[in-house]
């Protein structure tokens, strides 16, 4: 399968370079379920969206790249582990139920079957939802300082 990704580190994909200094962020036009959305990103030698999400700037750069593009996207945050509303991005990190990341009323299921995080188009931030669905992808690589 062939998969088309855009590095966005270049002012034309919407962040500019001087806000991608920390990572390289990639979005992918393809769609898969989360756990190949995991594996998508690692075969690229990065990971599913996290620290960038926590970086203020970066965040936002994100957040307004994918306001204009209308899609649902998997980020690196899920409940798989801990279950309930504890929420961990995958490098260990909580993800508060309190975030202002979280459309209104989210997260609203994470007990069943919502146990993975996306950035849903609706509002453009984050919601439960289902892991087995299928979202466009973003990953993350921290650049070396």
């Amino acid at each position: 399968m062939v998969f088309t990704a855009i590095l966005v580190a270049v002012i034309a994909c919407g962040i500019p370079t001087s806000y991608a200094v920390d990572y390289d962020i990639l979005f992918s036009d393809e769609t898969m379920n989360y756990a190949d959305a995991g594996a998508y990103c690692q075969s690229r030698g990065m990971v599913l969206v996290s620290s960038a999400m926590r970086d203020s700037t970066m965040v936002k750069a994100i957040l307004d790249f994918t306001k204009d593009r209308r899609y649902n996207y998997w980020v690196g945050a899920d409940n798989l582990e801990k279950g309930a509303y504890n929420f961990l991005w995958n490098d260990g990190v909580s993800l508060p139920t309190d975030s202002d990341l979280w459309s209104p009323d989210e997260p609203s299921n994470p007990q069943s079957s919502e146990l993975c995080v996306q950035i849903w188009n609706r509002y453009n931030l984050f919601d439960d939802t289902g892991c087995g669905n299928a979202k466009r992808v973003i990953c993350e690589k921290e650049l070396d300082d």
